[in-house]
């Protein structure tokens, strides 16, 4: 993408933010982030990609902007602004691309993903503490409203009927039926769920590369970061992309079941949830499960080269089998008992 080094990031940072520090590049999928280090704390630079406008941007910095105020008790990314009070600058590049930057602080922590598989946590407090940082975050946005909220956005659940033109390319039978049942099913109830369950501007994301766990006592949730895919939606819905991403981790029908009841545990226990919300859980956990295969298999077709593709998209395709099989009755009901703890 954008032509920059870590040395111009620092320099900008400086020049826009007053900020001194030395930067060094962080993995990231479409934008430019750099990691800017000082004395006084660490730091976020992005450089976005050009495709997002500022209105996109802007959404993001509004949604962190208002969690501060709602939801203090969750270490998200903090918004930094310039010296004339501006939090999102344009950039033309080397290359003559136009684009906009961002200065956000940096959340301390490691990853849900590496965490999830150490042999030394306490993986149900672990689950537990990701359903309540999601429940927090939810309700911190219940009554976040934003010019863009209703945008269009490639992972927002309900394009999964418009892709059903790749079921076709998805070579194994069974799972295509799987996928072509649950999908369906998401289509024909869509628009009534959207009718009486509670809807919101929703993160929909928090997948296990975006959840961040402080180590600091017991391994806990303490921060969500990229806002970039934030879509108007049921509430439920960040829910259920949770759980499939936390299920990712465990493998056997005993600890997806404890996974999935973790997390419902939590999330309950801060954004209190009705029965008929829980019931649609399941239904979403599937559509989201099927939308991932499609859109990878779609991305698959126009980059056959790329094995890996179709590699990182096993624990997905296994996980759509295995709900499948499970006892759908017997499952509800367990989903249900949520609501009837009291801690």
């Amino acid at each position: 993408m954008q032509t920059i080094t870590p040395a111009q990031a620092s320099v900008l940072v400086a020049q826009h933010w007053q900020i001194s520090g030395t930067a060094k590049e962080l993995p990231s999928y479409a934008d430019r982030n750099f990691k800017i280090h000082t004395p006084q704390g660490d730091y976020v630079f992005k450089i976005a990609n050009p495709n997002w406008s500022y209105a996109d941007l802007d959404i993001e910095n509004a949604a962190l902007r208002h969690l501060a105020k709602t939801c203090p008790e969750l270490s998200l990314p903090q918004v930094m602004l310039t010296q004339t009070e501006q939090h999102i600058l344009p950039i033309t590049t080397s290359s003559g691309e136009a684009c906009h930057m961002r200065l956000l602080s940096y959340v301390e922590g490691d990853i849900y993903a590496n965490i999830a598989v150490r042999q030394d946590i306490d993986q149900r407090y672990l689950q537990t503490s990701l359903g309540i940082a999601i429940g927090k975050l939810d309700r911190g946005l219940q009554d976040f409203v934003h010019p863009s909220m209703h945008r269009f956005v490639d992972w927002s659940i309900s394009n999964l009927p418009d892709l059903r033109d790749e079921i076709r390319h998805v070579t194994d039978q069974d799972l295509r039926e799987l996928i072509t049942r649950h999908t369906n099913y998401f289509a024909e109830h869509e628009a009534t769920w959207k009718q009486v369950l509670p809807m919101s501007v929703i993160h929909n994301d928090a997948n296990d590369f975006n959840v961040i766990v402080t180590t600091d006592g017991k391994a806990h949730v303490n921060a969500i970061i990229d806002f970039g895919d934030m879509c108007y939606h049921l509430r439920i819905v960040d829910l259920a992309i949770t759980i499939v991403y936390a299920l990712q981790h465990v493998e056997d029908d005993l600890a997806v079941r404890e996974c999935m009841l973790a997390i419902l545990r939590g999330y309950h226990s801060q954004c209190p949830l009705s029965e008929q919300e829980i019931l649609v859980v399941y239904h979403l956990i599937m559509a989201r499960l099927s939308q991932s295969i499609l859109m990878s298999t779609r991305a698959y077709r126009h980059n056959p080269a790329n094995d890996y593709i179709l590699v990182s998209q096993k624990g997905v395709r296994r996980l759509l089998r295995q709900l499948h099989a499970m006892n759908y009755p017997a499952l509800q009901q367990q989903f249900l008992s949520v609501l009837y703890i009291h801690d």
